[in-house]
């Protein structure tokens, strides 16, 4: 049964990214408006992914709508699907994906900004690219540990809140979890088909997201912060506490 559900699913994304291929030669031009057709094309598309995948979404929080950098935790390559289908932003990625073949040219016309990890002169270009869709009203969306985690959240790198800053723009952070009861514990837990962290090579976590036969997630928007008059260290920590908060209460919430 899970090499079937796989063989499905597979089937179902060839198509996607077929008819994903189609409206992006039409309609995309590097760009995400907060609202609008292309917008409406891109998050459709993500969220639909997201579905194939047997992603099965609660959010809680209202989303800001525009001029909006959101914040969040970073778990698996589901996180993208999940959270563009919900809101329409840049995301920021490694330059690594710009590269990937068709993954990168669909990510580029959907208006992804890249950052090459560790070079502190890409990084500042990057923040500059955040600025600039932020002062044109757009949204983007960071991963401010800069790796995926296993549901224990690393530090929030400060150097990208500098672009809301700069953009006199809104910032929200996000926590989104894959929850799953533990049978022998009765605790909520990361789901383990979702993690990739460590040596899981993207093969190893498509398998096991592909076979499972669902994946609950929940994306917790929370309350916005206002960059003016904060610096960027204090903004970062604000976001990390109140994603770390939200995580905890997940886990412990009584779903029995």
């Amino acid at each position: 049964m899970p090499a079937l559900r796989k063989l499905y699913r597979m089937i179902l994304l060839a198509l996607l990214v077929i008819i994903g291929i189609f409206l992006t030669i039409i309609f995309l031009r590097n760009t995400v408006p907060a609202n609008g057709l292309r917008s409406t094309i891109i998050t459709t598309w993500l969220g639909l992914i997201a579905r194939i995948f047997g992603a099965r979404i609660k959010t809680y929080g209202i989303a800001q709508t525009e001029k909006t950098l959101f914040v969040a935790n970073h778990i698996s390559w589901l996180d993208i699907m999940v959270l563009g289908g919900l809101v329409p932003v840049h995301f920021l990625s490694k330059l690594e994906v710009k590269h990937m073949p068709v993954i990168g040219w669909l990510a580029t016309r959907a208006g992804t900004l890249y950052i090459h990890r560790g070079n502190k002169e890409s990084a500042s270009e990057a923040s500059s690219d955040i600025t600039t869709v932020l002062k044109q009203g757009h949204n983007s969306l960071i991963f401010a540990e800069g790796t995926t985690s296993d549901g224990h959240i690393k530090r929030f790198h400060s150097r990208l809140m500098q672009s809301a800053i700069d953009a006199h723009a809104i910032v929200q952070p996000v926590a989104i979890f894959f929850p799953k009861i533990n049978p022998e514990t009765g605790k909520t837990e990361l789901d383990p088909a979702t993690l990739f962290v460590g040596d899981t090579s993207i093969a190893e976590s498509f398998d096991l997201v592909t076979r499972a036969p669902h994946i609950d997630v929940e994306v917790h928007f929370l309350k916005p912060i206002r960059s003016k008059g904060k610096t960027r260290n204090e903004i970062s920590q604000h976001a990390y506490d109140e994603v770390v908060d939200a995580i905890i209460a997940i886990k412990r919430r009584d779903r029995k």
